[in-house]
């Protein structure tokens, strides 16, 4: 099974810390396939709304050249992504974040209030993340190796978390799909509308024009 998970990466200089804002190599914030850290926890949410949210919201993430990599600087991403009520998809303005304010931005963005995963201004850590959203009662916690170090039992939305080192999110448990399958799923209107379905289907790893002309062919066709 192919399994990627989305993150908050690293910065354009390979560090953590004073790199400029945005993603400035594309990486920075990026989709990548599942690698065992090893991870400690896995986090469900019980809603399956909600981590379909999650997922989404960390694919949209990746797919912004607007959001970077910067401890320093973690919170600027929720300052303007707050403007938009959580969606990342619409902030313009370069900001940056880093692996556990993005998850929390992501909650945030499925609903879980901001005041869960905040303080004094601070998105949550690596160390506060499963405390805080243990407390909104929303997710369960797995600690098996059956869960955090394979990835038979994963979800799409699940957060797979190493305590003071690092969280991400599961975004897709398929295997690569056919431009033929991707472009009936987006006549079906699984990936939404543009621009969001290109940056979608970019930071899944496909190629929204590809897509596109895939969708006007079966058309003229008529086989939809």
């Amino acid at each position: 099974m192919s399994v990627l998970i989305a993150h908050a990466s690293i910065d354009e200089s390979g560090t953590t810390k004073n790199g400029k804002a945005g993603d400035q190599t594309g990486k920075e914030v990026c989709v990548r396939k599942w690698y065992n850290k090893p991870w400690q926890f896995l986090i469900r949410f019980s809603n399956e709304a909600m981590a379909e949210k999650v997922a989404r919201c960390m694919e949209l993430a990746a797919a912004n050249v607007y959001i970077g990599y910067d401890q320093n600087q973690r919170n600027t991403l929720l300052k303007e992504a707050r403007k938009f009520n959580y969606d990342v998809s619409k902030v313009k303005t370069p900001c940056e974040t880093d692996c556990s304010a993005l998850v929390s931005v992501a909650c945030m963005y499925a609903g879980i209030p901001e005041s869960a995963l905040t303080l004094h201004g601070n998105c949550a850590t690596t160390r506060t993340l499963r405390p805080s959203l243990k407390a909104t009662g929303e997710v369960s916690i797995f600690s098996s190796p059956l869960y955090v170090n394979n990835t038979d039992r994963l979800k799409r939305g699940d957060i797979l978390l190493k305590e003071g080192s690092h969280v991400v999110v599961v975004v897709s448990t398929d295997k690569q799909k056919t431009l033929d399958e991707i472009a009936r799923e987006c006549i079906a209107g699984k990936w939404g509308n543009d621009p969001q379905r290109s940056m979608l289907l970019r930071a899944a790893g496909y190629n929204p024009q590809m897509v596109k002309l895939k969708v006007n062919e079966l058309y003229q066709k008529n086989m939809v």
